[in-house]
């Protein structure tokens, strides 16, 4: 294993390679110009990728001459290409006991959540990007001044009320089957529908399972993968997608011009939808298909109020598609099926390519109960996965309040054990949620009526169906102290995003069945 070792640093041609998320790039540049004045040789992509060859060949070329890998981690997450490139480095890391992933943590990012990136020893910059010293260290493969933890004890693998996402892939346990069918039907046409009820995890199993699945392809089929939600102007959030991938490094006036601009061009007809997806394509060279995923299709009639621009957005999205090199893999609740049958074309077009997402089976259900804990080393009492199996039943609905459970119990663990006495605190799967809503609202009395208009403007009645949530602005909800909705969100009642097209801060209900409860 020395001789190994010894021959694996001869000849390597780089200490380490830098992968992130492009929007991230003035950061891991300004990290990598300190990286190579301590002595170190670091592949940073604008610095050796040739124009014009395929980025996949070079990009595997060069993470082959590293002794290591830094995936940095911003406030925008992990981007496209990082996501391949993780990939790579975690199977090399594996069959390689010399070569390392390190995770590098930026400042901006309030959710590290790293999934197994987090079983390496990982560098926070958040506080200081020009304390590269740890950073430095950990490339030289020399040992850290501070002793840490062990990082699996800070790694909760269930996700309460958010859906699982790219990143948490490693926890996400119970859908193989339908995963393996959503990738036989990716492969078959150009259009993807994952239809179920609210809470049977549509977001998740797309997420999680399709993607990572897809980022594995073989070479000779490399994804592009843009992931959206329509909000009340479908066409806009169409628009940015393309902008932020097409031009990164754009300043906010600059990339709101952009959106702007590619928006007019698409309602005018004067370029096509396919048009900006053969330029995306050929400014990454290797790429072969992109898939656009539009999760929470239901935005495109609770949400958009203009029936022309649904109307436009649509036949955009089935014009494009006529190509082979654009899919699309939309997620709806079942309960909003008759507006897309209501649509000639679109029922049409999904003929036969419809993805019904239905209950787990129990077999299922113990998989993402107990797979995920075991990843982490985490035990259960005795008795205690039963009695939660048993709450769960076979409600799809009840997963989110699953997930939801399993979270508090970890938050409540004892050295690495869920326990018993915790979930009968909690009354159960059934009642968890509902339990720290109430609490949460008799300890904030004094805002009490606040606190009801924010749910208000939350929430979109369903006229005639059922009640869906609603995106706001902080903006928008005037009047309403910003440390109250950090204080929900902290609690994970509510989610905050940015929105990149409008520049602002945004906050929704975590779940619809926060709704239901």
């Amino acid at each position: 294993m020395h001789i190994f070792n010894f021959l694996f640093d001869i000849l390597s041609v780089f200490d380490a390679f830098l992968s992130y998320n492009r929007r991230d790039s003035d950061a891991v540049a300004r990290v990598a110009e300190q990286l190579r004045a301590a002595g170190l040789a670091v592949f940073l992509d604008k610095w050796y990728l040739t124009p014009g060859n395929s980025w996949i060949n070079e990009l595997e070329q060069k993470l082959g001459q590293s002794k290591c890998l830094c995936v940095f981690i911003g406030p925008h997450g992990l981007g496209n290409w990082q996501q391949r490139e993780k990939n790579l480095g975690l199977d090399r890391q594996a069959a390689k006991s010399a070569y390392r992933v390190i995770p590098v943590i930026l400042p901006g990012n309030s959710d590290p959540s790293l999934g197994f990136l987090s079983l390496n020893t990982w560098i926070d910059l958040r506080k200081n990007l020009d304390d590269v010293a740890p950073l430095v260290h950990a490339i030289r493969g020399e040992a850290l001044a501070e002793t840490t933890p062990d990082p699996r004890a800070l790694i909760c693998p269930y996700r309460g009320l958010h859906p699982f996402r790219e990143e948490d892939a490693a926890f996400f346990f119970g859908r193989e089957t339908f995963t393996q069918q959503l990738i036989e039907e990716v492969h078959k046409d150009n259009w993807l529908a994952v239809v179920g009820a609210s809470g049977s995890g549509k977001s998740s199993v797309v997420r999680a399972g399709l993607l990572p699945a897809l980022r594995k392809s073989p070479k000779d089929e490399v994804w592009e993968i843009l992931t959206m939600v329509p909000n009340d102007r479908p066409l806009r959030s169409l628009a940015t997608q393309f902008v932020t991938t097409l031009e990164p490094q754009l300043t906010t006036t600059d990339r709101l011009l952009e959106i702007n601009k590619v928006v007019d061009s698409l309602e005018k007809g004067s370029v096509a939808l396919r048009d900006y997806v053969d330029t995306l394509l050929e400014k990454q060279p290797g790429t072969t298909r992109l898939l656009l995923v539009i999760d929470q299709w239901e935005e495109v009639y609770t949400l958009c109020q203009d029936p022309a621009q649904r109307k436009a957005f649509i036949d955009l999205l089935l014009e494009a598609t006529l190509q082979p090199t654009l899919h699309v893999a939309i997620t709806l609740r079942g309960d909003f099926f008759g507006r897309v049958l209501a649509h000639r074309p679109l029922a049409d077009r999904l003929q036969g390519r419809i993805a019904n997402l239905g209950p787990m089976t129990p077999e299922e259900l113990e998989a993402a109960v107990l797979k995920p804990a075991a990843a982490v080393n985490l035990r259960f009492e005795e008795g205690l996965p039963e009695r939660i199996l048993t709450d769960v039943g076979g409600e799809p609905g009840n997963l989110p309040l699953l997930e939801f459970a399993l979270l508090n119990l970890w938050e409540q663990k004892k050295n690495g054990i869920l326990l018993n006495s915790a979930y009968t605190d909690m009354d159960g799967v059934q009642s968890a949620m509902a339990q720290r809503a109430e609490q949460l609202f008799m300890d904030m009395e004094s805002q009490q009526d606040t606190l009801r208009r924010v749910f208000t403007r939350l929430v979109k009645p369903g006229e005639g169906a059922a009640d869906t949530r609603r995106r706001a602005s902080l903006n928008e909800l005037q009047g309403v102290i910003h440390p109250l909705i950090k204080k929900l969100a902290d609690e994970r009642l509510l989610v905050t995003n940015r929105d990149e097209e409008a520049d602002t801060e945004t906050v929704e209900v975590s779940h619809e069945a926060l709704i239901r409860g």
